[in-house]
């Protein structure tokens, strides 16, 4: 493994958010569909090795429609498509973070707690944007439910005390959804100063922490 692809995917990364301060569109057809595909070789360079195999192909999954979507969302007509293509990869992250719960032995803890509050925050933000959403109504609450989905899975799937790792996922699908929910608050309810850069910023840290958590539980699998 080369330990400089994090550098290259935070240099990227970085290209990419100066992109979109100059408003370079033209730059951001190429930085912003290469993040996910350099994200996705630094994956394979880590976990190839590994089996089953699935674990991986969840991952890729994520990855790819994850890459699609940000295709999609270069076009604001996309906008619908791009979201089906996120509400894909998030299905293939709930996937991969099952399979780690109930191959996780002794299986983590439910937590309750944490489950009537963040569907609790989920809820009541949907309850805010509900008379702003119009015709999107319906796709929105789907995903917001989708993603909400992903973060409760990432805190089913590892013992953190023996675990560390896991809370690269768990900072990986907070800054997922704060992400999400700035696209929500800047298309449907209005924009606000630098919304396109911490948007971005937020989505690519949020890409990297769930990947490298990840990736960091599968090889300590393998030493265990």
């Amino acid at each position: 493994m080369n330990p400089r692809w994090p550098v290259f995917y935070f240099i990227l990364l970085l290209a990419d958010l100066v992109a979109i301060m100059l408003q370079a569109d033209a730059v951001r057809f190429v930085t912003k569909p290469l993040l996910m595909v350099l994200l996705g070789v630094y994956l394979l360079a880590r976990i190839n090795h590994l089996r089953p195999a699935v674990f991986r192909n969840f991952l890729l999954a994520a990855l790819f429609f994850s890459w699609a979507g940000d295709i999609f969302l270069l076009w604001p007509a996309y906008f619908l498509p791009g979201l089906g293509c996120f509400l894909l990869a998030h299905l293939a992250y709930i996937g991969f973070f099952l399979k780690v719960r109930y191959t996780n032995y002794p299986l983590p803890l439910c937590k309750y707690l944490f489950i009537f509050l963040s569907e609790a925050a989920v809820i009541a933000f949907l309850f805010f944007m509900f008379p702003y959403l119009g015709s999107m109504r319906v796709p929105v609450i789907v995903y917001a439910s989708t993603i909400s989905f992903t973060l409760l899975c990432v805190m089913h799937a590892f013992r953190f005390g023996e675990q560390p790792m896991g809370w690269y996922c768990i900072a990986g699908a907070l800054l997922f959804i704060c992400s999400d929910a700035m696209i929500a608050l800047q298309r449907f309810y209005h924009d606000f100063p630098a919304a396109s850069v911490l948007i971005m910023f937020t989505y690519g840290l949020a890409q990297w922490a769930l990947i490298e958590g990840s990736t960091r539980y599968l090889n300590s699998r393998v030493k265990a």
